[in-house]
């Protein structure tokens, strides 16, 4: 039998692991970093600098992250882990990172596994006179694949000046969807491309590859979007409604066409709360229903805005009674980035709290209704600091074994990096 002393020091033990995100094999619970991942369920790379954005999985289990470089010259940014949580030796330079310079400022913001296992990264390419929305195409070892698009690099241009590509998916035959926002510096509009797998655009696709949305007066883009049955579309992202951005979802038919069944003629509009409201992220459950997350504002803060829409584009009422669920975790600017269902229905959301001055990677897992899952690091949230520093999660991604991989962005050392942290889901 355990002394009062000894009882006291495993309770304050448990609550430090549960404060710090720290697990061990021995407390291997839901919502614990996965220690088997690096030795502490962390890991980060490009220690000059860089910043992660988007994560998959590929068919050996290899967690595949893009981003770009944050060193004078930015450069996208492609980083393959083991499933132990070390770099690959067998991708990139024998250090498992590779960078991509489109020859100008570059960016990554997703990243997908095609059917044939080439890795796909889609983002932009900054010059003075200009911005393109860019895919490249990786081989499994990291180099440029040359058989797409001639060099290994696509870019797409909607006649405007600027455009950038947010978010990319990677359709069962093997076409490839970005989509983002086109703008002439003043008015920005949502931006689709639809290309195929040699890189070419698909002309089937809006007649010649390319859809523009116009919603409204000005500021609107696309933050990500998913394909779904029928060769449709589900894309999110913001549109302009009395001055202030509102979360938006929209449905477009294979041809590129909004599909008129859903929502209020192909689009539905969410005011959530009495300042700008964004979703970055969207994910189709297996039954068809669409969970969206984002960031809801209000007098000088943001909370997690999490909702659920049925396939018709309304939001589902046995989702927190009306579809729509905020988390508020402080009186700060926090907002969630992406989500991931699993198979028992859980919806894993990442994103960003605020604890102590310092931004954190948050991981929440809420149940089918709504509810908080309080089997999941007690509370149903986990808070993942990296160094004592500022970091920040983007994506996630649910392995085959059912662990959560969380990607973004860590400061340690005093250097942003990218960064990822395995989850136990049970």
């Amino acid at each position: 039998m355990q002394s009062a002393v000894a009882r006291s020091l495993v309770t304050a033990m448990s609550a430090l692991a549960v404060l710090t995100g720290l697990g061990t094999s021995a407390v291997a619970a839901p919502g614990k970093l996965d220690t088997t991942f690096s030795g502490d369920g962390r890991a980060t790379a490009f220690p000059k600098g860089a910043t992660g954005y988007a994560v998959a999985i590929d068919a050996k289990g290899r967690v595949v992250v893009a981003g770009y470089t944050l060193s004078a010259n930015t450069r996208i940014a492609v980083a393959r882990f083991r499933p132990n949580g070390t770099l690959d030796p067998n991708f990139g330079g024998d250090d498992g990172r590779v960078t991509i310079d489109l020859g100008g400022t570059d960016y990554a913001f997703d990243v997908a596994i095609g059917s044939n296992g080439r890795i796909l990264v889609a983002g932009t390419r900054e010059r003075r006179s200009g911005s393109r929305m860019a895919v490249a195409a990786l081989t499994r070892r990291g180099a440029l694949n040359r058989s797409f698009s001639s060099d290994g690099v696509a870019y797409v241009s909607f006649g405007k000046r600027f455009q950038s590509a947010n978010a990319l998916a990677s359709t069962g035959a093997g076409k490839i969807v970005l989509g983002g926002s086109t703008s002439n510096g003043s008015t920005s509009r949502w931006a689709i491309a639809r290309l195929n797998p040699d890189g070419s655009r698909d002309r089937s696709f809006g007649g010649d590859g390319r859809v523009t949305l116009d919603h409204s007066r000005s500021g609107e883009q696309i933050n990500d979007l998913t394909p779904v049955p029928g060769g449709k579309i589900v894309a999110v992202g913001s549109v302009e409604s009395g001055l202030s951005p509102r979360i938006a979802i929209a449905r477009l038919g294979p041809g590129g066409a909004l599909d008129r069944t859903f929502g209020k003629r192909g689009v539905k509009l969410t005011n959530v709360g009495n300042g700008a409201d964004t979703a970055y992220g969207v994910t189709q459950q297996p039954d068809g229903k669409l969970v969206v997350v984002g960031h809801v504002a209000n007098g000088g803060k943001a909370d997690w805005g999490v909702l659920r829409y049925g396939p018709n584009g309304r939001l589902d009422p046995t989702f927190h009674g009306d579809g729509i669920r905020i988390l508020r975790f402080g009186p700060d600017y926090e907002f969630a980035q992406a989500s991931a269902v699993q198979p028992n229905g859980r919806i894993v959301v990442v994103g960003r709290i605020r604890r102590s001055n310092n931004d954190q990677f948050g991981v929440v897992r809420l149940k089918a209704n709504g509810s908080y899952d309080l089997s999941f690091s007690t509370d149903g949230r986990l808070v993942v600091d990296f160094d004592g520093a500022s970091d920040t999660a983007r994506d996630v991604v649910l392995q085959a074994n059912g662990k959560i991989v969380v990607v973004g962005e860590a400061t340690v050392g005093g250097t942003r990096r990218l960064a990822v942290a395995r989850v136990r889901a049970s």
